[in-house]
Order: structure tokens, then sequence, then C-alpha cells
């Protein structure tokens, strides 16, 4: 799987320390949201779950809120963040 970012986004990824690790990850077990014209990964904790059972990183609780925000239709990454409370502000706009 190859991840395209934009410079934004890996800026953000590297002062956020963001390993590529994590972002595949979020990609591949997250849960994938459409809404407010972008796409979203989100690790929740269900997702986390999901995740522990075929890889378990060290502390997982700092996983728990990882958000990917992509475009919907190439799926470039536009900016990445942790913020556990974010899937209710995607969902209720």
């Amino acid at each position: 799987m190859t991840i395209t970012f934009t410079d934004h986004a890996l800026r953000r990824k590297n002062q956020r320390a963001i390993s590529d690790t994590m972002i595949l990850a979020v990609r591949a077990f997250g849960d994938k949201i459409y809404a407010q014209n972008s796409l979203y990964f989100f690790m929740s904790k269900r997702a986390l779950k999901r995740m522990m059972k075929t890889f378990r990183p060290d502390n997982p609780e700092k996983w728990e809120g990882l958000t990917l925000v992509c475009d919907p239709k190439t799926e470039k990454v536009l900016t990445v963040f942790k913020n556990k409370r974010w899937l209710k502000k995607i969902r209720y706009h």
C-alpha cells in the first residue's frame, strides 16, 4: 500500500512524532468515515481492539485518536493529528 502525503501532512507528521507504522495501522485498521467532503481514518477504541488481534505495539493507548484527513478521490493524506474526541466532531457536522 503506497500512501502519498501533502507537504503539510509530512510537516505535521514529523512535528507530532507520528511514525509510518502508525499511519499504516490507522489506514488498515481504523474506522473509515466520509464526511465534510473529506475521507477520515480514525483510530477508535474499537479499531485498536481490531489491531491488537494482529499487531501489538508498545503503548497502544497512545495510538487512540490518531486521525488521517484524506482527499476522498485520491486518498492522499492532507493532514494527520491525534484527538480522542474528534469522531464526535466528524459525525455531527
